[in-house]
């Protein structure tokens, strides 16, 4: 199967898009390796440091875990963006039904969803055990949303399955010809 030139301008952007957010993703990561440290051991006299719009500090236990899952949420974030980098070199390569592709795709929903739920649950028991205050923010826009992002995680996983099942479709129409 061929490609149209407007299709692949289309991918190219995409391709362009995606190696800028890994990117800076990195240069995110680089930094929160330097200063995620230095914040929770106290040597920075900084203030609460904010997590999805919501001040945690790190001068108690609660806040250096909070700070310490919403790292590692972040470096799951930061590897779905590299699969998808993967996978949108395969389909540039013109393997849209590649066996790669499909565990790309379920990885990258997992990821979405591991990042979302290490940097939503920790932030939602802190409020409850250190703030004293019971409250679920479900909001509609923005990819930070809760349900938004699991969403889009199960998406990815969906795709992985549909993917799966075109691409043994399209072997067993290979064999019957």
């Amino acid at each position: 199967m061929r490609l149209k030139p407007s299709k692949m301008r289309k991918l190219n952007i995409l391709k362009t898009l995606i190696d800028l957010s890994f990117l800076f993703s990195l240069l995110a990561v680089a930094g929160m390796t330097i200063f995620v440290p230095i914040y929770l051991s106290g040597s920075a006299d900084e203030g609460p440091l904010k997590i999805n719009g919501q001040e945690v500090s790190a001068a108690e236990w609660g806040g250096k875990l909070v700070i310490m899952l919403g790292a590692a949420g972040g470096l799951f974030f930061v590897y779905a963006i590299y699969l998808l980098r993967k996978t949108v070199a395969h389909f540039r390569k013109r393997e849209i039904f590649h066996e790669d592709v499909i565990r790309y795709f379920n990885a990258i929903g997992k990821c979405i969803i591991t990042s979302t739920l290490l940097t939503h649950i920790p932030l939602f028991f802190y409020n409850m055990l250190h703030r004293n205050h019971l409250g679920i923010q479900i909001d509609g826009g923005g990819f930070d949303s809760l349900l938004l992002s699991i969403s889009l995680g199960l998406f990815f996983m969906v795709l992985a399955e549909a993917f799966k099942i075109a691409k043994n479709l399209k072997e067993e129409n290979e064999l019957t010809v």
